[in-house]
């Protein structure tokens, strides 16, 4: 019968072990052969029926039992979305500000703020505006705090256009959300068409804090945006 079992243990340093070394005595255990499959079987029959008949055993019997047929291992792999590259630069830049929106699956809205960027020698410090228009699984309006992180100079992720794709959830009495920016696609404004080559690329994540009403506890938005920025520091 195949079984996984895990011992942790627990308090042990150099010192209490280098204390029971020398007292360590090596011992075996008796060789034995595992059961076959017709012997695995009545031990499994065995057990079930006595966990049929004894509703206080059963917990503990149903226990052993799965330790015959263990869980097949799983493996998450955490910090990937999709085919979308992630942006790979030495430059950064945070954003810190207001924000405001309001929309029923069509949203409208409105930041600004203050931003760092790590310029050589000394960094520089700006102010930025933006305006949004977007879709959004929800029917809501709010205000409030926006941060955001960017993996790149501030001319070239923050300054321009960006998507943003946003989760919130509603805990009264604020709605908290978080936010990955990608690289949008260079457009016309009328008529709207694509105007050059565009590959989809991951530059920034963002949070944001804010109160209102909100219909739903939870909402999806996909908010296209254009940002200004202006330098006040050399």
């Amino acid at each position: 019968m195949s079984g996984q079992i895990s011992v942790t243990f627990r308090g042990f340093n150099n010192q209490n072990v280098a204390a029971n070394l020398p007292r360590s005595v090596k011992v075996t255990t008796p060789s034995q052969s595992s059961p076959g499959a017709i012997e695995e079987t009545l031990i499994k029959t065995g057990l079930e029926g006595v966990a049929l008949a004894s509703s206080r055993r059963a917990p503990t019997i149903r226990s052993l039992l799965s330790l015959m047929t263990p869980p097949r291992a799983m493996m998450t792999i955490a910090g990937m979305v999709g085919s979308i590259p992630i942006r790979r630069s030495s430059d950064f830049t945070i954003a810190a500000g207001f924000t405001a929106s309001a929309g029923a699956v069509v949203s409208v809205g409105a930041g600004a703020g203050v931003y760092f960027w790590n310029k050589s020698p000394n960094g520089e410090v700006g102010l930025y505006g933006s305006l949004s228009v977007g879709l959004v699984s929800n029917i809501g309006a709010g205000a409030g705090d926006a941060f955001a992180y960017l993996f790149d100079k501030a001319p070239t992720v923050l300054a321009g256009d960006i998507i943003a794709l946003e989760v919130d959830i509603d805990i009264p009495p604020v709605t908290v959300g978080g936010q990955i920016f990608m690289t949008a696609p260079p457009v016309s404004i009328w008529p709207p068409a694509l105007t050059g080559t565009w590959t989809p690329e991951i530059v920034g994540v963002g949070f944001v804090v804010t109160a209102g009403v909100s219909a739903l506890p939870v909402s999806v938005a996909v908010t296209p945006s254009r940002t200004w920025i202006q330098p006040i520091t050399p």
